[in-house]
């Protein structure tokens, strides 16, 4: 190397500029054979050290990254105005070790004539990695730990020459033995699955007219001959022209992924398939089972009217607890069909005011308020979009839960209060924001209450905490409170205030979003 650096003070002035210029390792080096003509000291620190052979920078690089370089000091002389010159580079140190270097090529026109085209090199190590703010080295494995995957690979398309370099993860994902072989388009694309190439080609064409990134998904045969599915992530470089000159990106193999997502929305599809059976089947049986119930009910009561002088006690009470049995099968039938309509329901949307809902449910609802002296307190509620008759059955069946769960001897109080839900609240209510206002109406009452673990429980279907002796009804109330709320795209949950009684949240949105 000694011979190297004495060269150098019988060369000229400026390739002695160019060896002190800057911080790093700097060398000048030969297209051709990547001859070494001169280093900095920088460079003989770092990476000769002990090592004899020196008379070439091939030496330190792999035979691939060898012919990278010189495709990336091909692209400096022929697009001398590019911006993006710097390439990441694995390089065998002064300690046997390969480390990542950022590698900065340019030609270098020497005032003294000389047959071999010479390049200027800088090599800068690469430090960070990632250009990632870490707070510690920790946190930086960490990062790098979760993208060190074989699902996961980077790649680098020159178009001029038609060269491909990609991370060794796409090897991986292609399944291709022979890490040695010249990438090209032409063998890349063989690889992509015959049902996407056509997308594929036009993805790429695309993306090289606009200058604009994207993404694609395709299938592709490795070279196993096993079918995977990638998502292709490319964004075109350009020099200064205008025209692209490289194509960065990245690629993932998403098979596992895809397969999932394809199983839910099969799942989803024959869940929704379900469900429409099932609403039929209860909507059909709930319809049939009227007629049958009526003729219960109504020769019911004309046993109770023509004979009830002449039954005898036992059978007078066999006889109420057939009616009793046929009120509430009616009413559970009722409710039943009530629950099956929501949920087949295409009513549209209109403008309603919630305060005039409000009030037809209180005038409704005035004998049982008068009867057990209901006290019903409420802010002026809100404009929305929404079902106007869904809305007042909303609003029956939570005041009329306040009233029917009352305590003894305990007059019910029922306060309504509103509020508008700003950014942060709509998020951590979990609604998609979507530009669209929300609000948050909390119906609190002084009644029994419930224990928080059944604080979910109540919205299911047929879900009672009391026996039907103590408050009678069918357990279908809050679930079609439920079915409501979620027909609006909001939200619906309540809560048990110890001491005091329960409070329902109803969030709905101003509007209704149209996608």
């Amino acid at each position: 190397m000694s011979d190297i650096l004495k060269s150098l003070h019988h060369e000229d002035t400026f390739a002695r500029d160019i060896l002190s210029s800057g911080p790093g390792s700097v060398i000048v080096i030969s297209y051709e054979d990547l001859h070494l003509h001169y280093c900095n000291k920088q460079f003989e620190h770092t990476f000769v050290g002990n090592n004899t052979d020196t008379s070439s920078f091939a030496t330190f690089l792999s035979e691939e990254q060898q012919l990278r370089l010189k495709t990336q000091m091909e692209l400096a002389k022929k697009y001398p105005d590019t911006q993006n010159k710097y390439a990441i580079y694995s390089i065998k140190t002064a300690e046997g070790n390969y480390r990542s270097f950022y590698i900065y090529a340019a030609p270098v026109k020497s005032s003294k004539q000389s047959a071999a085209e010479l390049y200027h090199v800088l090599l800068l190590p690469d430090l960070s990695k990632w250009p990632v703010p870490f707070i510690s080295f920790d946190t930086r494995d960490l990062f790098l730990e979760q993208f060190n995957n074989d699902q996961f690979g980077t790649f680098e398309w020159i178009i001029p020459a038609d060269k491909v370099y990609w991370s060794e993860r796409l090897y991986d994902i292609f399944e291709m033995t022979d890490r040695e072989t010249l990438l090209t388009r032409a063998l890349l694309a063989s690889y992509i699955h015959p049902d996407d190439t056509a997308n594929v080609n036009e993805f790429l064409s695309n993306i090289l007219k606009s200058s604009k990134p994207g993404n694609i998904k395709a299938k592709v045969l490795t070279q196993k001959g096993n079918i995977k599915i990638i998502q292709l992530i490319a964004e075109p470089l350009k020099a200064k022209n205008g025209r692209p000159f490289k194509l960065v990106g990245s690629v993932r193999d998403i098979t596992e992924q895809y397969r999932i997502e394809e199983d839910l929305k099969r799942n989803v599809t024959e869940l929704n398939r379900s469900n429409r059976e099932l609403e039929e089947f209860a909507y059909v049986a709930s319809h049939d089972l009227q007629e049958p119930l009526r003729k219960i009910s109504t020769f019911s009561d004309r046993l109770s009217d023509k004979y009830q002088d002449k039954l005898e006690d036992e059978a007078k009470m066999y006889l109420e607890r057939i009616i009793a049995s046929a009120d509430s099968a009616r009413m559970l039938i009722d409710n039943l069909l009530e629950f099956s309509r929501l949920s087949r329901s295409n009513q549209p949307f209109t403008e309603v005011n919630l305060d005039f809902v409000l009030r037809e449910v209180k005038t409704e609802l005035e004998l049982v308020i008068e009867e057990t002296g209901t006290a019903v307190r409420n802010e002026v509620l809100p404009m929305v979009e929404a079902v106007h008759s869904q809305m007042k059955q909303l609003f029956t069946n939570i005041l009329g839960n306040s009233i029917k769960f009352r305590k003894a001897d305990v007059p019910p109080a029922i306060d309504i209060t509103v509020s508008e839900l700003d950014e942060a609240g709509a998020i951590k209510a979990g609604m998609p924001l979507n530009g669209i206002r929300y609000y948050k109406i909390q119906i609190t009452d002084n009644g029994i209450g419930f224990e928080e673990e059944y604080s979910e429980k109540i919205f299911q279907i047929f879900q009672r905490l009391h026996a039907k002796s103590e408050y009678p009804g069918s357990g279908i109330g809050l679930a079609i409170c439920k079915k409501i709320v979620d027909n609006h795209f909001g939200d619906i949950y309540a809560e048990n205030i110890p001491g005091q009684g329960a409070r329902f949240t109803i969030i709905l949105p101003a509007k209704q979003y149209k996608s």
